[in-house]
């Protein structure tokens, strides 16, 4: 990634669809009540998250390119070798 202030911060969202059904109104943000976490990235980061985490980013304020790439990974024989069961 090649970031500048302005264009440094990627959103997470909460992936519980149901999460906001039943939450009381938010008078002050704090890290126990908010749906998003904010993450502040420098040049040259590689950031690694699961695919089905919506994400997204503020619309870029720089006078400068922001630049991303974006790839999927899936290891060979993941169930075999990686995600045995604990049982």
């Amino acid at each position: 990634m090649r970031t500048h202030p302005g264009t440094d911060t990627i959103n997470f969202h909460d992936p519980r669809i149901q999460a906001g059904v039943i939450r009381p109104p938010v008078v002050e943000l704090a890290a126990e009540n908010t749906d998003q976490v904010v993450v502040r990235l420098t040049s040259g980061t590689l950031l690694m998250f699961p695919s089905y985490l919506e994400h997204s980013v503020d619309a870029n304020t720089s006078e400068e390119e922001r630049i991303g790439i974006s790839f999927n990974v899936m290891f060979s024989s993941f169930t075999e070798n990686l995600s045995k069961p604990l049982w």
